[in-house]
């Protein structure tokens, strides 16, 4: 074969893939992809007797397991919040913030906020456990959701005081967050919305 093949695309149909020719032009796979990857991957494909494409799909596998072993160690939490702040209640937070951390290391990997799209109540409980969340730090929650997140196997630590997040999340991996009375946890509370009026807030029904 002469010149590489114009048309020749990566990711697509393996037009090239058993031969050992591999195509020595510069063939983007997309706009993630730069120069450099692509110069390495060319190299590994010639030193170990494939085409660019099987170097690459060598490369997604290796990333795959990467992944797959990190997620072994990685812990992701939900907290209700409020002005960057745990939330007193849980079905009166503004938002829910998603962290990543890994308890093994006590670093936070990320933090998200997020909305569910009907809104913040109690019901919330189902959304967040979809979240792939697999414990929730909260102040006071009631028995619908506390039940909600028990059938998902999600567990609640409640009582939490209302500090930063980051000063949560560090406590809880450092093993030093003092949690109080879940205040909103008496029977009869389930559809009860919380006001925040500072410390010593309690929950009123409506």
């Amino acid at each position: 074969m002469g010149e590489c093949c114009k048309n020749f695309s990566w990711g697509g149909k393996r037009e090239m893939a058993g031969r050992k020719k591999t195509c020595l032009k510069k063939v983007p796979f997309n706009r993630r992809i730069n120069e450099k990857i692509l110069n390495i991957l060319h190299e590994y494909a010639k030193n170990h007797n494939i085409t660019d494409t099987e170097a690459l799909e060598s490369a997604i596998l290796l990333q795959t397991n990467i992944e797959k072993l990190k997620g072994d160690k990685i812990m992701k939490i939900c907290i209700p919040t409020s002005n960057g702040r745990l939330c007193g209640h849980f079905g009166h937070c503004d938002s829910f913030t998603f962290a990543e951390i890994n308890p093994e290391t006590k670093e936070i990997i990320s933090l998200e906020e997020k909305v569910p799209e009907d809104g913040i109540s109690c019901q919330s409980a189902a959304w967040i456990s979809e979240q792939g969340v697999s414990k929730v730090l909260a102040g006071g929650m009631g028995g619908r959701p506390m039940m909600m997140f028990a059938q998902n196997g999600v567990e609640v630590v409640a009582g939490c005081p209302e500090l930063p997040i980051k000063d949560i999340i560090e406590r809880y991996l450092y093993n030093t967050l003092e949690t109080g009375i879940n205040t909103c946890g008496g029977e009869g509370h389930d559809h009860a919305h919380c006001h925040h009026h500072g410390e010593g807030h309690q929950c009123h029904k409506q």
